[in-house]
């Protein structure tokens, strides 16, 4: 069955995923596999966003921490898991992501005004136009959040699966 707004049938975006799964697997080792793993998922098959920001948001110790940030216009790599000395260069080169990375302010509560505040100014300050976010939980009580600028024909699409193929974050060690 094709979306319509994916240039591949669903089938074949499952199997991509999945492959990201065993992606994560053989390169567990990876200091920035984060990394690797935010750019397959914003530049594949059917996630076609123009930028995104990882954070990791720790109530217990009242921190909000950048942990990488994914920009369509600095980032060239068709292969990166095939060239990965070349994708971490290009990704420490990254302006965005570097802006991202060197985040770290107080937490905000899940689900509160806070969190629509801090969303807010983060989209502000990283020049993402029309943001888009997900909070999901994390292993150790900790939330994930991504802020996005989706591309206009993806919107929809991206709400879909998005949010269930973020948790492939949660299993990336954070440098």
């Amino acid at each position: 069955m094709e979306s319509e707004n994916c240039q591949m049938p669903e089938g074949k975006m499952l199997q991509h995923l999945g492959n990201l799964r065993k992606m994560i697997v053989h390169n567990h080792e990876l200091d920035n596999l984060s990394e690797f793993v935010l750019h397959e998922l914003c530049a594949g098959p059917c996630f076609s966003i123009n930028k995104a920001a990882y954070f990791i948001n720790n109530p217990d110790f009242k921190m909000l921490r950048g942990v990488t940030g994914y920009s369509k216009q600095e980032s060239h790599m068709p292969d990166a898991w095939n060239n990965q000395k070349q994708f971490a260069d290009n990704m420490q080169n990254s302006t965005f992501n570097q802006k991202v990375r060197e985040y770290s302010q107080n937490s905000f509560d899940k689900g509160s005004r806070s969190e629509k505040y801090m969303i807010d100014k983060l989209a502000d300050q990283l020049e993402i136009d029309n943001p888009e976010y997900h909070v999901w939980n994390l292993k150790h009580a900790n939330h994930g959040l991504l802020i996005y600028d989706p591309s206009k024909d993806e919107a929809n699409h991206l709400q879909e699966h998005l949010h269930d193929s973020l948790h492939y974050l949660g299993f990336c060690p954070v440098s």
